[in-house]
């Protein structure tokens, strides 16, 4: 007997039923964990599997009927918990199991959500709630401004603070290269240098955090990541990086297009079932509740 293994859309095996055994024995396997062997109909998760057991040993007395006549059974939908919202939960309900044709295992994704199997479906990704996704982006937009913290103040006891609030007075929201120039001559050259290493050390920091994790860390503190909405996995660059983060900051400075497409942005979150804003459409993008899973994909090495 092969079986195979599958944590976060990541496949690992095949394995002997032995190994299998090893693994399950050493408590490397997580109950949410995907498993198949010749025999099922579809990729299942490990608890349900093996049912809390340390050891494993398959007969055709335990499977289900359908499974033993070879014949497809509908999958039960799967109880939700109140105030969760998780994209697959349509899947569960309308679509049946798979049977593999001559023994072929089952794929483990599929490029179109219509055609996603019972291993999307068992994984149980919750969309962030939209509060979490603002407070984080808060909690983003206030660490910036603590980082810009040593300019704010001296430009507040310099003699240029009565300009700045005239200009703010007479509605000003962009200044000329010449007018920041003047502002910024009055302050010491140590403020200016200091405020530079905090505000790009908190960008770069927010950058690779992004790349490693999917999460600034404002999405850390309310326990959110963004992930691939194909692969649920971490995106790339381009898309993470790039087009999620760098082009929308870029509209937003855009004075009043900026202010409505920050609006249409966020309207955006409510009129589809991804709660997908329009950066995260542009991106293929989503934002779900963190789980160490999705950045922890399996590797095991059975003993020898």
């Amino acid at each position: 007997m092969q079986i195979y293994l599958a944590r976060n859309n990541v496949q690992a095996g095949p394995y002997t039923l032995e190994q299998f055994n090893q693994i399950l024995a050493t408590n490397q396997l997580l109950p949410n964990d995907l498993m198949w062997h010749e025999g099922l109909a579809n990729w299942q998760s490990v608890g349900d599997t093996v049912q809390n057991r340390t050891h494993y040993n398959p007969t055709a007395t335990d499977e289900p009927d359908y499974i033993i006549n070879n014949t497809p059974q509908p999958a039960e939908p799967v109880q939700e918990e109140k105030k969760s919202s998780s994209i697959w939960d349509k899947y569960n309900a309308n679509n049946p199991h798979k049977t593999p044709k001559n023994n072929e295992k089952p794929s483990l994704f599929k490029t179109e959500k219509k055609d996603m199997d019972i291993a999307h479906a068992n994984k149980q990704l919750t969309l962030a709630p939209i509060g979490s996704r603002i407070l984080a982006k808060l909690i983003d937009f206030g660490l910036m401004v603590l980082a810009s913290s040593p300019l704010v103040i001296a430009l507040m006891n310099s003699p240029s603070f009565d300009k700045i609030k005239t200009m703010a007075e007479q509605g000003v929201t962009q200044l000329s290269t010449a007018q920041q120039m003047e502002l910024l001559s009055v302050v010491p050259q140590h403020i200016l240098v200091l405020t530079n290493i905090l505000v790009w050390g908190t960008l770069f920091a927010q950058m690779l955090l992004l790349m490693k994790r999917g999460q600034t860390l404002g999405k850390m503190a309310m326990g959110i990541r963004v992930l691939d909405i194909n692969s649920n996995a971490i995106p790339n660059f381009l898309n993470l990086i790039v087009l999620r983060s760098i082009l929308p900051i870029l509209a937003y400075s855009l004075s009043a297009f900026g202010l409505a497409f920050l609006l249409v942005d966020f309207v955006f979150i409510f009129m589809n079932e991804d709660r997908q804003s329009l950066h995260d459409k542009l991106a293929k993008t989503y934002v779900v509740v963190a789980d160490d899973t999705q950045i922890n994909p399996l590797e095991l090495k059975p003993k020898a």
